[in-house]
């Protein structure tokens, strides 16, 4: 089964200069727990998480409306491609500890969301990954750290 198959297409995004008061609203306006940052072409520069915007304001001493997205890019991007199998996605996630990774286009420019829910809602089903693959993949991410 094709990542495009069961990603969220067009999620909601921010730009690097609206706050996190705004990228909240997103968040709430697509009942979402993460909004990547993109520049004026689509291409992500990063991704903002719910636990992101907690961490962020109770250790800043800041409101929301005083941190910009751009503040928050950090670290390197996650991402796959529309035509990969859902286990690319699966492997990406378990490689990285993260529990959403971004479609790209072959431009680089931001397509979808795929999330650990979305290949759970389709595991068992015909070519798509099984459920021992789902529970592997959350293991990984919410596993001890091998360090």
């Amino acid at each position: 089964m094709k990542i495009e198959e069961v990603m969220t297409p067009s999620p909601a995004t921010c730009g690097p200069m609206d706050n996190l008061a705004q990228v909240v609203e997103r968040m709430w306006d697509a009942d979402c727990g993460m909004v990547p940052v993109v520049d004026d072409a689509g291409v992500p520069l990063g991704v903002i998480t719910d636990r992101d915007i907690s961490v962020a304001t109770a250790t800043r001493d800041l409101a929301p409306s005083q941190i910009h997205a751009s503040d928050m890019v950090r670290g390197h991007l996650v991402a796959c491609r529309p035509e990969e199998h859902v286990k690319t996605a699966l492997h990406l996630m378990a490689q990285h500890r993260v529990r959403r990774v971004l479609v790209t286009t072959e431009a680089g420019v931001l397509h979808g969301v795929v999330s650990l829910d979305d290949i759970a809602r389709v595991a068992g089903r015909r070519d798509a990954a099984s459920s021992a693959d789902v529970v592997a993949t959350l293991n990984a991410i919410s596993g001890p750290l091998n360090r």
